[in-house]
């Protein structure tokens, strides 16, 4: 698949449909945002906090997300929270791209360390987090939801 290029911005509570629109479709979707206005309540306070980014093409359409706790991981480093690419776009580079910022930000901030958690459920998102230098250190059954176990990666920046 080809790649494209896009434009990272902060999120504004004006696209917080087309920002919903991105994780439709997919796993994590079906696994932790069935509940009727749980996604919508997280980015509303994501993008309240600052701490929602999105990804854009050429003509504007949001085709990624993602959310980072600057000290979401212990108060040590940052954490990132959530990250989604619009179906359509998934595997063209956005979640790439959306990671490298979230890295870009952190070392701009002084930070040796970023961290994530990704879903058992999930392992293309886990090959693309392994593919860009983050490692498994810890795993967390039932860590969200019953039934959804997490595992806890690390990068050194």
């Amino acid at each position: 698949m080809s790649t494209i290029n896009v434009t990272i911005q902060r999120a504004t509570a004006d696209r917080l449909p087309e920002i919903r629109e991105v994780f439709l479709d997919s796993a994590l979707y079906d696994h932790y945002f069935t509940r009727e206005g749980r996604l919508d309540d997280i980015l509303s306070t994501a993008v309240a906090k600052g701490d929602l980014w999105l990804a854009l093409d050429s003509r504007g359409e949001v085709v990624g997300a993602m959310q980072v706790e600057l000290t979401g991981f212990f108060g040590a480093f940052p954490y990132l929270a959530l990250l989604g690419v619009k179906k359509r776009f998934r595997g063209m580079g956005v979640g790439h791209t959306l990671l490298q910022v979230y890295e870009g930000v952190a070392r701009a901030m002084g930070y040796r360390k970023t961290s994530l958690l990704v879903s058992s459920f999930n392992p293309r998102a886990k090959a693309l987090y392994q593919s860009m230098g983050y490692r498994k250190v810890g795993y967390v059954p039932d860590a969200i939801l019953p039934g959804l176990d997490e595992n806890i990666m690390v990068k050194t920046l």
